[in-house]
C-alpha cells in the first residue's frame, strides 16, 4: 500500500513515515497513492481532507495534536499500527458543502467583522440578528455548531444544520435542513465575513448560496 504524508511536525511526518515504511510505500505524490495519512490534529486533518478530496482518495487520521476527533490512531501508538490494522478500518463517507468552488467539511459562517456590531441575515421565514449564521455539516456538527447551541448529528448523516451564533434573544433555534441548497440573504447595514473551514474567504453582503458538494470525504476510521 502506498501512503501519501501530510504532517503539521517534520518530527512527526519522520516517524510515521519510518513506522510506515515497514509495511508500505510513503510516496511524495499524491496522485500515486492509495491512502492520505494526515499527522496532527483536527485541523491539519481538515486541511489533509481538503487534498483528499480533490484527489478522491481516503484519509487516515494520526493524532499528534489536541482533540483528534477524526483521527482513528494516536501518534504514541505508531509502533503497534500494521497493514492489517489499517485494512480493518471502515470507510465513513462524508457529506459536503461548499461556497463558490470552496468545499468545506465541517461549516461555512456568514460573521460579523466588527465585533461591536451585529449582523443581520434572514433565512427563509427568519431574521436572525447576532454574531452570523453557521451552516454545518453533520461531520463539523460536534465543533463550532456545538459551541454556538445546535444538535450534534450522526456523523454520516446528509443533512445539514442552520445555527445562528450569540442571537439577540434568549433562545438558540437551529434548522436540521435537508435541502441541497441554503440561502442566505445578508443586510449590508453592517460589514460581514465568510469563511470556509476556519478560512475567511472575504466580505459578504446580499445573497449567499450554500449547497451540498457532489464530492464527499472518505474517512477511515474504527
Amino acid at each position: 500500500m502506498k501512503f501519501y504524508l501530510n504532517a503539521k511536525s517534520k518530527r512527526n511526518e519522520e516517524v510515521v513515515a519510518s513506522a510506515f515504511n515497514k509495511f508500505g510505500e510513503v510516496v511524495s505524490n499524491v496522485a500515486d497513492c492509495d491512502l492520505i495519512v494526515s499527522v496532527g490534529g483536527d485541523g491539519t486533518f481538515l486541511k489533509a481532507g481538503k487534498v483528499a478530496v480533490k484527489y478522491d482518495k481516503p484519509i487516515l487520521g494520526i493524532n499528534a495534536g489536541n482533540l483528534g476527533y477524526l483521527c482513528a490512531f494516536k501518534i504514541e501508538d505508531i509502533d503497534k499500527i500494521g497493514l492489517d490494522d489499517i485494512k480493518k478500518l471502515q470507510i465513513s463517507e462524508r457529506t459536503l458543502i461548499e461556497y463558490k468552488d470552496n468545499i468545506a467539511i465541517n461549516d461555512i459562517c456568514v460573521l460579523k467583522e466588527n465585533p461591536v456590531n451585529s449582523i443581520e441575515v434572514y433565512y427563509k421565514n427568519m431574521n436572525w440578528k447576532g454574531d452570523g449564521i453557521i451552516v454545518s455539516t453533520a461531520t463539523g456538527s460536534s465543533s463550532y455548531n456545538e459551541s454556538a447551541g445546535g444538535p450534534i448529528l450522526d456523523p454520516i448523516s446528509k443533512d445539514l444544520i442552520v445555527t445562528p451564533v450569540c442571537p439577540h434573544f434568549s433562545k438558540y433555534p437551529y434548522q436540521i435542513v435537508k435541502d441541497e441548497m441554503i440561502e442566505l440573504n445578508v443586510c449590508d447595514n453592517n460589514p460581514a465575513i465568510i469563511t470556509c473551514d476556519n478560512i475567511v474567504l472575504g466580505n459578504i453582503e446580499g445573497k449567499v448560496i450554500i449547497k451540498k458538494s457532489n464530492k464527499t470525504l472518505k474517512i477511515l476510521n474504527h
